[in-house]
């Protein structure tokens, strides 16, 4: 029998439970040992995982000096369709899945994005690109081996007195998500795109490429009830006009554990990083991140606490002879700091609303009314699953 599925907003699972974006930065920061909604957007197979589900993100509520604001709210839709005309089959699978998700705003952005770190060049402004847009699309063979393909895109083109202000990126990827035994699935999954900035008719960066390949394996430990996570991944990114490319590596092991009324995760990873300049000296990293998140549910079942940290400690070489230690920073509230913590509400395992608590609430309690620390969360996400 055919079965039409639902239209959703960019889905995520986690061992039968729900993630978003603030489930996974107030658990740990990152998702490279369990399986979310967030893995889509490298792997496009992933998307078969999370049919049945609408989806949004209000984004990242960012404090100035002056006021709050939000940052990069997005939401999106994926269509499943199950090709199943067997109608005692009891399976959905053959399964096509396609799927677009707006506004996201994707790790690349932080090249041409004004008041980022990796911004290409500070003497310049360089337009902000609009359109956000990812496009997905997946299948599912009748044996559970999962194909999917995704593409990205976000430009800007405008002219101010005979001068050119462009930016674009485009980005691709492929990936598999492959049960290679009963126990056992291995996730591949490939990237790579142009980025082109250019400001005031000169170009900081023209077609210059990038390029990531990850290989994950969830290996399923009866003994802990849990998976058993190794997980490589490489990226580079060559600037022609910057005269730079940069490689970063990460590999590790980790692990996945259903705990009562709960579920806990854990990984080790090896880091390693290299820029080479032709007008500026080289720079190497090395060290290593260490991470975790626990969630719980507390008093009632609709409930759950969740708690989460990395720590990434490296050593930084810049040319001949120039060596100091770095670590994340410990409490600035973005994606690379040291702990997180959040809640989630779940109604009838269909409704899920996730929080980030803002990190500076625990010391300001007796201010949210009258002080001047007057936000709670620093992201809030929903989903609702049908």
């Amino acid at each position: 029998m055919r079965k039409a599925l639902i239209l959703i907003l960019a889905a995520g699972s986690c061992i039968g439970s729900y993630a978003t974006d603030a489930r996974v930065n107030s658990w740990g920061k990152h998702d490279a040992f369990f399986m979310d909604e967030v893995s889509i957007f490298r792997n496009p197979a992933n998307i078969s995982i999370y049919p049945n589900m609408v989806y949004g993100s209000y984004g990242k509520l960012t404090v100035t000096d002056s006021a709050p604001f939000i940052e990069d709210p997005f939401f999106g839709g994926i269509v499943s369709y199950s090709l199943n005309e067997e109608s005692d089959a009891g399976g959905q699978y053959p399964m096509l899945s396609l799927g677009a998700v707006f506004n996201r705003y994707d790790e690349m952005l932080d090249y041409v994005t004004k008041g980022k770190a990796d911004y290409l060049d500070t003497t310049v402004d360089l337009a902000k690109p609009l359109g956000k847009l990812d496009l997905l699309l997946g299948y599912v063979f009748k044996n559970g081996v999962m194909l999917g393909g995704g593409a990205y895109l976000a430009l800007q083109s405008k002219e101010k007195e005979g001068e050119l202000y462009e930016t674009k990126i485009y980005k691709g990827n492929v990936g598999m998500n492959w049960p290679v035994a009963k126990t056992m699935d291995l996730e591949i999954s490939l990237g790579g795109g142009t980025m082109t900035a250019v400001s005031a008719n000169t170009a900081v960066a023209r077609q210059d490429y990038f390029g990531r390949a990850e290989i994950r394996l969830f290996s399923a430990l009866a003994g802990i009830n849990g998976d058993f996570v190794p997980r490589a991944r490489v990226d580079f990114l060559n600037l022609e006009e910057q005269n730079e490319l940069k490689v970063d590596i990460a590999a590790g092991l980790g692990m996945n554990i259903n705990i009562d009324k709960g579920f806990f995760w854990a990984g080790l990873e090896f880091l390693y990083g290299q820029r080479d300049a032709k007008n500026n000296e080289a720079e190497q990293n090395v060290g290593g991140k260490i991470s975790f998140g626990i969630e719980r549910n507390v008093l009632w079942d609709w409930f759950l606490i969740r708690v989460g940290g990395q720590k990434s400690l490296l050593l930084k070489t810049v040319g001949p002879s120039e060596k100091e230690w770095w670590e994340n920073p410990s409490s600035d509230e973005t994606d690379k700091d040291l702990v997180g913590l959040g809640f989630g509400i779940n109604i009838d395992n269909r409704l899920h609303l996730d929080f980030v608590v803002s990190e500076m609430i625990p010391f300001t309690c007796s201010n949210l009314i009258s002080g001047e620390q007057k936000y709670l969360f620093s992201r809030v996400s929903a989903t609702y699953s049908f």
